[in-house]
């Protein structure tokens, strides 16, 4: 391929953009690499220059948003060493596309990839040490519980300021549950 870099870009870009506006519509499973040849107004040999499919071209794009939310974290924590900082610089990180991947008609091993991602960064703020009995079964569930709470928080249109959530998040993760609802009541 003897194309200009930029001209690469951006037709590469045009099919990434395209596969967005269908994930929006309908499950990754049913969108087919026509659909997103026509929306980028190219042919499919073109899409085959850049993606051998649509799996391939998912995990381009599972990539890249997994880079640029490591390097926000990475970022947050040499600035900062609150931990509520750095929920929410990760977490404001978490764009409108990473949530989509995340819902309905994502990848489901998207979460997975993204808790294995920044699972440890989160835990190594966490005043628990890694060697405690099970700290494994630990850090599986502060995990599973932040990220569904974030999935939750974004399916009920960020109902509440990134600040609470990040607040909420990080009260739970330290003082648990029933410590949160008792200094509520």
């Amino acid at each position: 391929m003897n194309k200009q870099p930029k001209i690469t870009e951006k037709t590469r870009q045009k099919f990434i953009d395209a596969f967005w506006s269908l994930i929006r519509e309908k499950p990754i499973s049913k969108i087919a690499v026509n659909e997103i040849t026509r929306r980028a107004g190219y042919n499919r040999s073109t899409f085959y220059e850049y993606f051998l499919d649509i799996d391939e071209m998912l995990s381009y794009i599972e990539d890249e948003l997994l880079n640029e939310v490591r390097q926000t974290a990475q970022d947050a924590m040499q600035e900062s060493s609150s931990l509520s900082d750095l929920f929410k610089a990760v977490f404001l990180a978490m764009n409108e596309r990473i949530y989509l991947l995340m819902g309905a008609n994502g990848d489901s091993a998207f979460v997975a990839k993204l808790r294995k991602e920044l699972g440890p960064i989160l835990m190594n703020q966490l005043p628990v040490p890694a060697d405690i009995p099970h700290f494994d079964y630990l850090s599986s569930f502060i995990n599973a519980a932040m990220f569904d709470l974030l999935q939750h928080w974004n399916e009920k249109g960020k109902d509440i300021s990134a600040e609470e959530i990040c607040t909420m998040m990080q009260e739970l993760t330290i003082n648990g549950v029933v410590n949160y609802v008792t200094t509520r009541s």
